[in-house]
């Protein structure tokens, strides 16, 4: 991975829209698991019984899912869709180069047509 792909990777995971989604997924899976593994220490209150590191992964662990595949899927790059940043990409096909700015619409390659597969360079 180089410099470009790890700013770009940094601004999508640091995203609002990222950062807010995951947190709700986070809140409610992370419940409802807490509730399911350690529902009788939660629901006594018995502090003494609850195993505060599976309290906090079961929280971070749906939140981390949630955030790398919204990540991944936004740096996904198919034809006639609209770039969620600039990027230059390269078609896995025939090798072609292009540069989509943010909210541009991903074009197809010139020589590989509908079959575009598009991947960060």
């Amino acid at each position: 991975m180089n410099l470009n792909h790890f700013k770009l990777y940094c601004q999508i995971v640091l995203s609002s829209n990222i950062v807010k989604r995951a947190l709700k997924v986070s809140l409610i899976v992370g419940s409802i698991l807490n509730i399911i593994n350690q529902g009788e220490a939660l629901s006594s209150f018995d502090l003494n019984s609850i195993n505060f590191v599976k309290f906090v992964l079961t929280y971070f662990v749906p939140y981390a899912v949630t955030t790398y595949t919204a990540t991944a899927l936004k740096l996904e790059f198919h034809i006639g869709t609209k770039a969620v940043v600039e990027a230059d990409l390269k078609c896995i096909g025939c090798n072609a180069k292009t540069h989509v700015h943010e909210n541009e619409v991903v074009p197809e390659c010139p020589k590989c047509g509908v079959k575009t597969h598009w991947k960060l360079v």
